[in-house]
């Protein structure tokens, strides 16, 4: 199912949403080295690179083994892992980094923004585009952000305690914006978006969003155990921290949609003769 816009009347420009859609594009096209292929590197929607871009990802994104450790990939880490092809070489710790000057935790938000095909890219741009706009016109800018980004490291962290030893990069957005979706879903659970759904053939609809997003939910768990190069524990962690901040903050009386301002004009009044 691909969502592509929804009935929710947005009054104002979702500056941050687009900052982020721009963010992510200039990344991909301007600082990652070169284009990717699907051979080596993963992703919350994870997918394989190899060359300059291998060696940008593993200098910049995060690497669950580097979380936990606390310290950037050995270099036979890095040799175990991208030669042999031994994804789970954490610990074999020669004393020698692969990348000295890497902060670990830092990348946690560097990945958000790096991407491992045109597809994934856009793929998560569109999703973020169509959720992100009515959050932020309902939370306000700096709320908005302060989700996607903590949704994001949520999601980061959880994908590591399903998968602690792996010493392959996380990249994409995808974690953060589930935390946006996982927002949607409390605040417009009736809203209808409008979906491309694929049964063998290709059909439009709007399905109202309480149903389209929980059967996303659902769906990333049939990934659990499969080698689809899914990180279905980053996307669960980031919808269900969206869904508990909605929750907090509806409980809390702070999430409310903006009233419509509408000006008001001063009757005439003729001057005292």
């Amino acid at each position: 199912m691909i969502p592509f816009s929804d009935e929710t009347p947005v009054r104002r420009v979702a500056w941050v949403t687009m900052a982020l859609v721009a963010l992510c594009i200039v990344t991909y096209f301007a600082v990652q080295p070169t284009r990717v292929t699907v051979d080596h590197v993963v992703s919350p929607d994870l997918q394989l690179v190899d060359d300059d871009d291998l060696r940008f990802l593993v200098d910049n994104a995060a690497i669950p083994c580097e979380i936990v450790q606390g310290r950037p990939l050995t270099l036979r880490e890095y040799r175990d892992t991208f030669v042999r092809g031994d994804q789970s070489a954490c610990g074999d710790d020669d004393g020698t980094a692969r990348s000295p000057g890497k902060v670990v935790y830092l990348a946690l938000l560097i990945s958000m923004f790096l991407h491992g095909s045109p597809a994934h890219l856009f793929g998560n741009l569109l999703f973020l585009w169509v959720f992100g706009n009515d959050i932020e016109h309902r939370w306000g800018r700096g709320r908005f952000l302060l989700v996607f980004l903590l949704g994001g490291i949520v999601a980061t962290l959880a994908h590591v305690l399903t998968d602690p030893g792996s010493t392959v990069p996380m990249i994409g957005a995808s974690g953060a914006i589930a935390a946006v979706m996982g927002a949607y879903l409390v605040c417009y659970p009736g809203t209808r978006v409008k979906t491309i759904i694929f049964f063998g053939f290709m059909m439009l609809r709007k399905v109202k969003a309480v149903w389209l997003l929980l059967v996303w939910l659902a769906l990333q768990f049939l990934l659990v155990g499969a080698d689809a190069g899914i990180a279905w524990a980053a996307h669960v962690g980031g919808f269900v921290f969206g869904v508990l901040v909605g929750l907090a903050w509806r409980r809390r009386g702070r999430d409310r949609e903006p009233v419509a301002t509408v000006p008001t004009i001063a009757p005439l009044v003729p001057p005292a003769a």
